[in-house]
């Protein structure tokens, strides 16, 4: 009776944001999802703000504003789920061909991120690495992903190390340092 309540239920794409590891989607990323399965199972030609409320007017997120609209769009957009096209109208969008596709930023953030730690120089914290890589992909950044970025850096000789044993830990630019 369970499995064929939950079957029943269940409408959920093969591809698309990966849910959390109890198997739902938090927040904007369920709602996206929701956006983007529909898109993808109507075959919309072109998907707009105005089409985008009238998908979400059907849905648990019947309440989403104009500008949350427009928010996932572009949120979808920066994954290379859709494919942004300005018209005459004013913006659309259309769906990508890869129904999974890699961060459009994978491969050249290293260079780039060690390239504005060599010009600005001075101490690499966390934080401020953060602030430096949300700049250069346009998305957000986890604070582990930076700890483990500057450690490989730290790791393959770009930069040095000090605060060990400390409750403060900030990373140097060798003035020597060897290539990406």
């Amino acid at each position: 009776m369970t499995n064929t309540t939950a079957r029943a239920g269940a409408s959920a794409p093969a591809a698309g944001p990966r849910p959390t590891p109890g198997g739902e989607l938090a927040g904007a990323e369920a709602r996206r999802h929701y956006l983007l399965a529909v898109a993808r199972h109507t075959g919309a030609p072109l998907l707009t703000t105005s089409l985008a409320l009238q998908i979400y007017a059907m849905s648990p997120w019947h309440t989403t504003a104009r500008s949350t609209a427009r928010r996932d769009l572009r949120d979808l957009a920066r994954r290379a789920y859709l494919v942004p096209h300005d018209t005459e109208t004013g913006r659309a969008y259309q769906l990508g061909s890869d129904p999974n596709p890699a961060h459009p930023a994978r491969g050249r953030v290293r260079p780039s991120l060690l390239e504005a730690m060599r010009r600005e120089g001075g101490e690499w914290t966390v934080g401020r690495l953060k602030r430096v890589w949300r700049q250069a992909t346009g998305t957000h950044v986890l604070r582990m992903s930076c700890r483990r970025f500057l450690a490989g850096l730290h790791r393959d000789g770009h930069l040095d190390r000090h605060g060990d044993g400390t409750p403060r830990r900030f990373y140097t630019c060798h003035r020597a340092g060897g290539d990406v």
